[in-house]
């Protein structure tokens, strides 16, 4: 039985967990989780980049829910980043394609040197 891991701590694309206020525990291989951590929305609620993209603006509820259509993605958005929030899972949601083309470029700079995060945050 394959269940998805992800490690504890800090990575070039922030933080995989935060401690919540709630009570509420995930476990690191929770199958959720795991598709929020590893997933990027951009220019979220926009009708127009939704529609342009077909979804793919919306990366986090596709991968969540990958069956309903992506014209429905801008209703569920709030449920699913509130849920996240409770649960202390990051819901990473960036400005716009370009910022996170470029964050993206920065991950990969970073595991290409394999250099500490907090020394490249230093010189950015």
């Amino acid at each position: 039985n394959f269940r998805p891991t992800t490690v504890n701590g800090n990575t070039p694309m922030e933080k995989t967990r935060y401690q919540s206020s709630s009570k509420k525990v995930v476990p690191l291989n929770d199958w959720a989780a795991v598709q929020c951590q590893t997933s990027v929305n951009w220019s979220s609620g926009s009708w127009f980049w939704n529609n342009l993209s077909g979804g793919l603006s919306h990366q986090i509820e596709h991968h969540l829910f990958p069956s309903i259509c992506h014209t429905n993605y801008v209703y569920i958005q709030d449920v699913v980043e509130d849920t996240c929030a409770e649960y202390g899972v990051p819901y990473q949601n960036e400005p716009s394609l370009l910022v996170a083309y470029v964050k993206m470029l920065r991950h990969l700079r970073y595991l290409g040197r394999g250099e500490d995060l907090m020394e490249e945050k230093k010189r950015v």
